[in-house]
């Protein structure tokens, strides 16, 4: 079933689609009816750390929300059409009723989730209650509230095993979400037994849906990444949380503590300078203690800092690089008299996280590069950015892998964090 993230919810007209009862000494009950059902405006913002996100949800065509009202016992089922929901089977009642609504139905399994964005709509807890009783004769209309938060997990080392799962205040696991009965609202589904809503074998962003309004404590396995008030997470809201840290530092051994930042998921984690003396690739490539840096410290390989998703670039018409959606961001900047390129992350996690490159000027370009550990053919592999004075305004016209550097040619290294 597939869902919609966007900003306009389709608003329904109203239709009766009924049958007369054969029996005319009876009240005259029809089976039919049509749902309105509009979400409450969820345009909402919440952070645990300091990452913000906005977002919508709207229903799409084929979703169904099961109804109820307190004259019956189960649920009648209403599908999204082109314009409203309908159901062939609900009946109007003889007296007036209360009814609710529940999306995407009175029970939701929270276990095993995908963690894909796209997903997330698929167990997002909605419920509403007509506002006053009613037989139903006229079609219903009710007004859906978010009953659940959404969890933005960041995932931040590379290989990291994932397995998140969510405890409430009684040290019970969360398992999914069960509809109150007459109420326009969900239960919260426990289990003395672990459950795992969110199993992955890697680094990366995902999302997990987990109930709203009750306190709850989320694991990574045994490891404990946050708790919160009692009040628990605000329905309709989403907050990002992190399994490690994107920036910190690490000392080297000439006694200096350098600092470190992350770019992306699973991503490096760069020094924010560059190793003091420009060394050819033979001594770049040197680890442990015969490194520069000594063993805290190592140089990166190509494949870790460049390709899809790391640092990355497209062309434009005139074939000169722009960064790539998913990618950090890059932008020539001014720092005093010199250039710099500044690199941005742009994932959940890392938006406030900067790599400053800085400038070798040569007489004819601008370039900001850094020896990798890699090679082909015989050459040294250096991660290289260039920029030239074009109508009297520095443009960058190079980025990525420069293939053909001869290994005893001294550039600069920018290490990264040897983590074991």
């Amino acid at each position: 079933m597939k869902k919609i993230l966007y900003s306009v919810f389709m608003l329904a007209t109203m239709v009766l689609a009924a049958c007369s009862s054969d029996d005319t000494t009876e009240p005259d009950v029809k089976r039919g009816m049509v749902l309105k059902a509009n979400v409450e405006d969820t345009n909402t913002r919440a952070t645990i750390t300091d990452t913000e996100g906005t977002w919508k949800f709207a229903f799409a065509t084929g979703d169904e929300v099961k109804v109820g009202n307190d004259k019956v016992e189960s649920y009648y089922t209403f599908t999204n059409g082109e314009t409203q929901f309908a159901s062939t089977d609900a009946m109007q009642t003889t007296a007036a009723a209360n009814w609710y609504a529940y999306f995407p139905g009175e029970t939701i399994d929270l276990a095993n989730q995908s963690g894909d964005f796209a997903a997330i709509a698929n167990k997002y807890a909605l419920a509403g209650a007509t506002a006053s009783a009613t037989t139903g004769a006229d079609g219903l209309a009710v007004t859906m509230k978010a009953k659940a938060a959404v969890l933005c997990i960041v995932g931040v080392k590379k290989g990291e095993k994932l397995d998140i799962n969510v405890k409430t205040a009684g040290d019970k696991y969360v398992s999914g979400l069960d509809a109150v009965k007459n109420s326009a609202d969900f239960s919260v589904k426990t289990s003395d037994e672990k459950v795992s809503l969110l199993s992955k074998q890697d680094a990366g962003v995902y999302y997990v849906v987990v109930p709203a309004g009750v306190k709850l404590s989320v694991y990574n396995g045994e490891t404990l990444i946050k708790t919160t008030k009692d009040a628990g997470l605000t329905a309709g809201k989403y907050y990002t949380l992190l399994t490690g840290e994107t920036t910190g530092s690490a000392t080297n051994k000439l006694g200096e503590t350098i600092d470190w930042v992350q770019l992306w998921a699973g991503g490096p984690k760069f020094a924010t300078k560059n190793v003091a003396e420009e060394m050819t690739w033979y001594d770049a490539k040197k680890t442990d203690d015969d490194f520069a840096w000594g063993k805290n410290w190592r140089t990166p390989t190509i494949d870790e800092v460049y390709g899809e998703g790391k640092l990355y670039r497209k062309l434009d018409k005139d074939h000169f690089p722009l960064p790539v959606a998913g990618s950090p961001s890059f932008e020539l900047k001014k720092e005093g008299e010199y250039l710099t390129v500044v690199l941005t992350g742009v994932q959940p996690g890392y938006t406030k996280n900067t790599l400053t490159l800085y400038n070798q000027k040569t007489v004819y370009s601008h370039n900001f590069d850094f020896w990798t550990t890699s090679e082909i053919t015989g050459y040294g592999i250096r991660f290289a950015i260039s920029a030239y004075e074009m109508d009297n305004e520095v443009k960058i016209v190079g980025f990525g892998p420069s293939q053909r550097d001869n290994k005893n040619t001294k550039y600069l290294v920018r290490p990264v964090l040897a983590e074991k």
